[in-house]
């Protein structure tokens, strides 16, 4: 009888795949924002359409306002400083 053998992928695989998701997930702060929401909507606080626009609201202003902190400060002038025509 042939026996097929399938390779498992071991520990360093294991590793390296939560390292991978660890690196797309918020930090911690925002991670338990998130999951407030998330239980918020499903012991029927607010309903999930309201808990998802809340979510995405946030996540949406935090990276304008992440962009326009650096437009901000890279079109601000330093005193003393000169601009060349």
């Amino acid at each position: 009888m042939k026996v097929l053998h399938v390779p498992t992928p071991g520990m360093s695989y294991v590793g390296d795949a939560g390292r991978v998701v660890a690196g797309y997930l918020p930090p911690p702060e925002r991670l338990a924002f998130y999951g407030g929401l998330g239980l918020a909507a499903v012991i029927g606080a607010i309903d999930w359409p309201v808990a998802a626009a809340i979510g995405v609201g946030a996540m949406i202003a935090r990276r304008t306002g992440r962009r326009a902190g650096g437009l901000r400060s890279r079109t601000r002038r330093q005193p003393g400083s000169t601009t060349r025509t």
